[in-house]
């Protein structure tokens, strides 16, 4: 397991990533949803969240877009630095095989959330 400086952004991110991030009860995987849920921003975040998603459940690049996009924002928030860093930081960091799988993952965290609201 590698040891990430934490007094960086880029290490905050990285360390997120350690371990399998991908299982649905992992911390990544639950604060992200918390991140949608409106726990980090409040209701009106959630409202746009849920909101967005249900106007484009049907349209899997539309979300695929808004799920990176919160990501980014998301991790940006948690490790203090631009949405675009942290993207960048993530696409540089992840193995291509595991972000396309994170991604999906993503997905249907931001799905199950609908189906929460429907």
């Amino acid at each position: 397991m590698s040891s990430y400086d934490t007094t960086t952004a880029k290490g905050r991110i990285l360390r997120e990533f350690q371990g399998d991030f991908m299982g649905v009860n992992e911390p990544l995987r639950r604060y992200f949803r918390l991140w949608l849920d409106g726990s980090y921003l409040g209701e009106d975040h959630y409202r746009k969240n849920v909101d967005y998603i249900t106007k484009n459940a049907h349209n899997k690049k539309a979300i695929r877009s808004f799920v990176i996009n919160e990501f980014c924002k998301y991790t940006a928030h948690d490790a203090d630095c631009s949405p675009s860093y942290a993207q960048k930081v993530i696409v540089k960091g992840i193995l291509p095989d595991y972000l396309e799988r994170l991604t999906d993952a993503l997905i249907y965290d931001a799905y199950d959330l609908y189906e929460e609201n429907a």
